[in-house]
């Protein structure tokens, strides 16, 4: 008897811990389509709690809190309220709407952020993103097939519609367009950020054309949010396409997921996305495919699961990763989260009529699934035990439209949804809030690694004006703050800052703070910018045809009407056509300076400089001038000029030679004008003996 008991123990024992993991009962209410507690706007409480919703939109800020925003209660009655969750202090916020239901949008203007706008009612599935600062997004959704684009600043409380509904566009693929854009759609959770802070969209029930045929699409779309540009980047701009599976594992240009609606979203890492599952009635209901799509080559792979939609999956025991352990096909099951190793998380889900309560990891390095928790079965029941108390006998109930998130301490939480296909009424939608404990032995315990920010650690010199970027070099982390002082702009949150300007000289130091959810890393490089002393001002003055740049720089190149003057190197340059004419000086630190003069006209008829021309005696010159090589006839002007343009000396039909040449020591140039020509040469003023020998 005591054998048969030790027995029995046992194999119960085995039984509790054999499902990775016990489930709480945190918050809301047991009973299906309770009361909303809505308590005072902005003050927390445990005694809130949101309306029982299906659908809602889910987001985790980057402390921590989870927020929701809109659901459907039943049928025609539909929110628009956002609420948070703190799951140390366990209470929720009613943060902002008006409790009402089937409230319009607000949209205000275009860009401008406003206290009284508000995306109004969503419900069927609107996309959500967070990105590197922390704002959230959310696109699409309700019956209309909005295709609207918001974004909420948790810091002001006010959201900002970025782009109106109107009627979408493809553009050319991969080519993005200010006037791209997706056509509306619902029932499209299957959405990512990517390292640049660009946002992802995949597919979901839409409009097809302008004429508002609707189908299950499978585009993606990328999202620039720097310059608010839509991309299509992958997929069909058709509704209903079949896809091409290829060979499972093998990436390929022509592989793509069939159209369809869609839940479920992964995050392997920067460059790879993940899906499973959706449905698509006109292909014979819904799947359990799992595919992968990378980034740098803008291909999709089929890497598990069954192209056949309505398969039913493999269900072995609990805690039992194998190739042949897989879920059963399903949609609306955005319950879906990446955890802190990498992992996939999966809960419920409409296979076919009813829903589930299963709950799954799937490693993508392995390519395995492990069934944690829950029935095989449809419209299970569940067991909510005693509310905060953990127990191995608590248990969900069945659900579709959850959402859930990955705590920062390591755990799944899950929320809302319906127990019943197709809504069924009030009666039918939750509120409760769960979390999930896993068990070491079943899933091993993730290391919480913190993020490393990193700098490439060579600095730069530049010259004023100049506009650089920077080498992000960080590990481990999935957002970015960086301060510029000096620069413009002075702050970024993009991975790797691009087009970053300094103006003023001086010595500049850069600061990046990389984040995770474990933590953040801050990396100041003092005096890493030096922005060289501005170089001295030119200017061009013209004697003539002759156009002088102000002396003193390394070098100089001159160029006419843009185009480069090859060999035109010195600070002065004789002009031989008529036109626009710049030159760029280039001081010691390599920083360039340009001057610019334009209509300048050249004498048709000068020309050029020769000794048996024009010569001066003595040169170098002391007092008198003799200028010889011309027959000069009665009307003739001769004007001296210094080096930087300036007229010293002039005379018209004076005496040859010059006498007197009362001039300071330096360079000079001679010009005679006589008969319409002129003739130009050039001479030393000195009274140093030693350059008359």
């Amino acid at each position: 008897m005591e054998l048969r008991l030790l027995i029995i123990f046992i194999l119960s024992a085995i039984n509790v811990f054999s499902q990775g993991g016990t489930w709480t009962w945190i918050s809301g209410d047991s009973a299906t389509g309770p009361l909303t507690v809505f308590g005072i706007q902005g003050v927390p409480s445990v005694n809130n709690r949101p309306q029982a919703v299906y659908e809602p939109v889910e987001w985790k800020d980057r402390d921590g809190n989870f927020w929701i925003y809109g659901g459907i209660a039943s049928i025609g009655s539909n929110y628009s309220d956002l609420w948070k969750f703190n799951p140390v202090t366990r209470e929720w916020t009613w943060v902002k709407g008006s409790g009402m239901t089937n409230q319009s949008p607000v949209i205000g203007t275009i860009g401008i952020p406003g206290i009284l706008n508000t995306p109004g009612t969503r419900e069927w599935g609107s996309a959500s993103w967070v990105d590197s600062a922390g704002y959230l997004w959310l696109f699409g959704g309700t019956q209309s097939f909005w295709n609207d684009l918001w974004k909420y600043d948790i810091t002001t409380n006010e959201w900002t519609c970025m782009r109106g509904p109107t009627y979408g566009n493809y553009g050319v693929k991969g080519v993005p367009d200010v006037n791209n854009k997706p056509w509306g759609r619902t029932e499209c959770a299957s959405n990512w950020v990517d390292q640049q802070n660009n946002l992802w969209l995949f597919g979901g029930l839409g409009f097809n054309d302008s004429l508002g045929g609707s189908g299950y699409k499978n585009d993606i779309w990328k999202y620039s949010i720097g310059t608010n540009e839509w991309t299509w980047m992958n997929g069909t701009d058709s509704a209903t396409s079949s896809g091409h599976y290829g060979t499972k594992g093998i990436s390929d240009p022509l592989n793509a997921p069939s159209g369809r609606q869609t839940y479920c979203k992964w995050k392997q890492d920067q460059d790879n996305f993940w899906i499973m599952g959706g449905s698509n009635p006109y292909l014979n209901g819904s799947l359990n495919d799992v595919w992968r799509y990378n980034l740098p080559t803008n291909e999709w792979t089929w890497m598990d699961g069954s192209s056949t939609p309505g398969n039913q999956g493999n269900y072995q025991q609990y805690c039992v990763a194998d190739s042949i352990n897989f879920p059963s096909c399903r949609f609306e099951h955005r319950s879906s989260v990446t955890d802190a190793c990498g992992k996939f998380w999966m809960f419920g889900g409409l296979p076919f009529s009813q829903p589930l309560n299963d709950l799954w990891v799937y490693d993508p390095s392995a390519l395995r699934w492990k069934w944690l928790s829950g029935t095989n079965f449809s419209a299970s029941a569940g067991s909510y035990g005693t509310l905060g108390i953990s127990s191995p006998s608590n248990m969900p109930p069945s659900r579709c439209g959850a959402v859930a998130w990955w705590g920062n301490d390591n755990r799944f939480y899950l929320y809302g949804g319906s127990t019943m296909a197709g809504i069924g009424g009030p009666n039918y939608c939750k509120n409760d809030l769960w979390l999930y404990t896993p068990d070491t032995p079943c899933t091993a315990v993730c290391v919480q690694f913190l993020p490393v920010a990193g700098i490439q650690n060579s600095s730069q010199q530049i010259c004023p004006g100049s506009c650089i970027y920077f080498t992000n070099l960080s590990s481990n982390a999935t957002s970015y703050q960086w301060y510029f002082p000096g620069g413009n702009p002075s702050s970024s949150i993009d991975f790797q800052p691009l087009n970053i300007c300094y103006q003023a000289s001086g010595s500049y130091d850069v600061t990046l703070i990389a984040s995770n959810a474990n933590g953040s890393d801050t990396l100041t490089l003092q005096n890493y910018i030096t922005v060289f002393p501005q170089p001295a001002p030119q200017s061009i003055l013209q004697s003539g045809d002759t156009l002088f740049a102000l002396a003193g720089a390394s070098s100089y190149q001159w160029y006419f009407n843009s185009n480069i003057i090859p060999g035109a190197t010195n600070y002065f340059y004789v002009a031989t056509q008529s036109g626009n004419y710049n030159v760029v000086a280039t001081d010691s630190n390599g920083c360039e300076v340009e001057a610019v003069i334009n209509n300048v006209i050249a004498a048709n008829s000068q020309l050029a400089v020769s000794s048996w021309q024009l010569a001066i005696f003595p040169n170098p010159v002391t007092e008198t001038i003799d200028i010889r090589g011309l027959e000069l006839n009665s009307s003739y002007e001769i004007s001296i000029f210094n080096v930087v343009g300036e007229k010293v000396f002039s005379a018209v039909d004076c005496k040859l030679p010059i006498a007197n040449c009362q001039l300071s020591s330096g360079l000079y140039y001679i010009e005679v004008n006589t008969n319409n020509k002129i003739f130009r040469s050039k001479f030393l003023k000195s009274t140093n003996p030693a350059l008359l020998r």
